[in-house]
């Protein structure tokens, strides 16, 4: 019977290998194939029979996009600390924007040694830097009463709306509300308060767009760290502020050092004690 492509349970080293029951049992698959090379956000795992009885760096002998780079910059080769470099940068950029004008827009020009420091799309990495995101939104919005541009009324309903009371700071019924999208939360008291609180902490003006596939909290968010400029650096500075149980301290610290493959190896043993 013929099997298709789609229903076959296991990945495959090469197109040149049919979706057939009896291509399982290929020595390839059983020796070297995909089964050591994870192409998730998993941390790798190895056998010492497929790597020869030793493994000298998990990062360069396994394939894992945990520590990956998503999103790389257009750079060219050009070195644009030159005026020769950023003309020809320049030329190349527009070519670009000429030609898939969707994806390399105008407004995200930029020239390579002006670029700061990508942000980790690591999974473990991305829900710290959610926390360090609302920490700075609350910071901010506590200077803003501090230096009386806004209410302390206006700031305790902002907090409610936003629902600050619980694990995380919640923007969707906001930035839904802004989008036209929620009539009925526009409406209210409490919204009207936090758009006034969001405009005086310099995050009213985000341009949100349903034309786009990235969701609206995400926008909202990505704005207030190009508003803010927040960095990694920044994040090891505000630490402690934000994560003060010590246990969590230490989990933290484990994934700023990228151990995250330390402490599964923690957990499993305290479950299997």
């Amino acid at each position: 019977m013929d099997f298709h492509q789609e229903a076959t349970p296991y990945q495959f080293c090469g197109e040149r290998v049919e979706a057939n029951i009896a291509e399982w049992f290929r020595l390839e698959q059983w020796g070297k194939g995909l089964s050591s090379r994870l192409f998730f956000n998993e941390q790798p795992t190895f056998n010492w029979i497929r790597h020869q009885g030793h493994v000298d760096d998990l990062n360069s002998e396994l394939y894992s996009f945990a520590h990956a780079n998503q999103d790389t910059n257009i750079v060219f080769g050009i070195d644009t600390t030159t005026e020769e470099g950023r003309a020809k940068y320049k030329a190349l950029w527009e070519d670009l924007h000429a030609l898939t004008p969707e994806i390399v827009k105008k407004e995200d020009f930029l020239y390579p040694h002006e670029m700061g420091a990508q942000i980790s799309t690591e999974p473990h990495f991305q829900r710290l830097w959610l926390y360090f995101r609302e920490h700075t939104l609350k910071q901010q919005i506590e200077a803003a009463v501090t230096d009386g541009s806004v209410s302390s009324e206006d700031a305790a309903a902002a907090q409610r709306f936003l629902g600050s009371s619980g694990r995380h700071l919640s923007v969707t019924n906001f930035v839904y509300a802004k989008a036209g999208l929620r009539p009925d939360v526009a409406g209210t008291d409490d919204f009207a308060a936090t758009d006034r609180v969001m405009s005086a902490v310099g995050m009213n003006d985000v341009a949100l767009s349903l034309t786009t596939a990235e969701d609206l909290e995400t926008q909202f968010w990505n704005n207030l760290d190009s508003s803010y400029n927040l960095t990694e650096a920044g994040l090891r500075e505000e630490l402690p502020y934000f994560i003060t149980d010590p246990s969590n301290r230490m989990k933290v610290e484990a994934i700023m050092e990228g151990r995250q493959d330390a402490l599964a190896a923690e957990e499993h043993q305290r479950l299997n004690a």
